[in-house]
This record gives C-alpha cells, sequence and structure tokens, in this order.
C-alpha cells in the first residue's frame, strides 16, 4: 500500500508576492470607489439642475373641452350619484336598523340622486314593526319625508315575514 505524500505548510514563513498583488486590488477597488462617488456626485448635481428648472416653469393646467355629448351626459350622471350623501344616509339607516335589530331586517337602499330621494326594503315581523320604524325614521334629522309606500306578507318564508318599501327625501 502507498503512502500519500505528506505536504508541508510553513505558517510563519513571508508571503511577498500576496502581500504586493493584495496591495495593488485595494488601490484598484479605492479608485473605482472614487470615481464612483464622483460619477453619483456629477449625476445628483444634474438632478438637483434639473428639478429646480423643473419648479421655476409655470404650472399651466391644460385641459380639452368634452365635446362627445354621449360622454357629457354620462359624466352628469355620475356627478349626480357621487352627491348622494352617502355617509350620513346609511349611518342612520344603520342607526335605525340597530335600534330594532330583532324587528327589521334592511334589504337594500337605493338612491334617485335627480329627486333627492331614496328607496329602502327591508322586512319586518309585523305591521307595527313596521309603522315604529317609519316613526324612527321621521325623526332623522337625515331624511324628511319618509312614507311607506307599500308591504306584503311573504308566504313563500315559513317565518311569514313582512316586506315594506319606503321612500324618503334627504336633506342637503
Amino acid at each position: 500500500m502507498k503512502h500519500p505524500r505528506s505536504v508541508q505548510m510553513d505558517f510563519v514563513a513571508p508571503v511577498h508576492e500576496a502581500r504586493a498583488t493584495g496591495m495593488s486590488l485595494l488601490l484598484v477597488g479605492i479608485a473605482a470607489v472614487v470615481g464612483l462617488g464622483f460619477a453619483f456626485a456629477n449625476v445628483q448635481q444634474q438632478r438637483d439642475s434639473v428639478e429646480a428648472r423643473l419648479d421655476a416653469l409655470p404650472r399651466i393646467k391644460h385641459s380639452a373641452p368634452i365635446t362627445d355629448t354621449k360622454l357629457v351626459a354620462e359624466l352628469a350622471t355620475v356627478q349626480h350619484d357621487l352627491m348622494v350623501p352617502w355617509t350620513p344616509l346609511l349611518n342612520e339607516l344603520e342607526a335605525a336598523n340597530h335600534d330594532m335589530a330583532d324587528k327589521v331586517s334592511i334589504l337594500s337602499v337605493a338612491p334617485d340622486p335627480s329627486k333627492h330621494a331614496v328607496r329602502i326594503v327591508a322586512e319586518v315581523r309585523t305591521l307595527a314593526d313596521a309603522l315604529q320604524l317609519l316613526e324612527r325614521l321621521q325623526q332623522s334629522s337625515v331624511l324628511k319625508y319618509p312614507m311607506l309606500e307599500s308591504h306584503e306578507r311573504r308566504k313563500d318564508d315559513p317565518e311569514h315575514p313582512i316586506r315594506i318599501k319606503l321612500s324618503a327625501e334627504w336633506r342637503t
């Protein structure tokens, strides 16, 4: 059997070649970092100059008039829809629903922005509950003229609730 040849390592002996190579790599690295620093400073100065020129320009708002009549009509509809006071309206309905939580279930709320009106569909257990909800909505500071438009007993539901339709105007 052959024995592997032993390797002699001397950790104490000075190595002059590696030191010279390391120093040259260090100098090249420092030069690269300094060069990149100058390049970054130059780009930063150019960016600041461009931003200063942009800030000095007058702000002109260019808006072309909309000539498409169909688009104008759609924009008017959207604008009317956005004018619905959703937050106070829904807060009021939620408060009324919370006050009568075991008696009323509000199913839908549909606004009509052109008439400043809202239609509410709800289910109640008894007609007295519907009248109590109507009285509660009449005390609202958001709604005016709440009225019971219709009611019908749901025979297809095992609990036979009464579906009511209310309408009201909202205050502006």
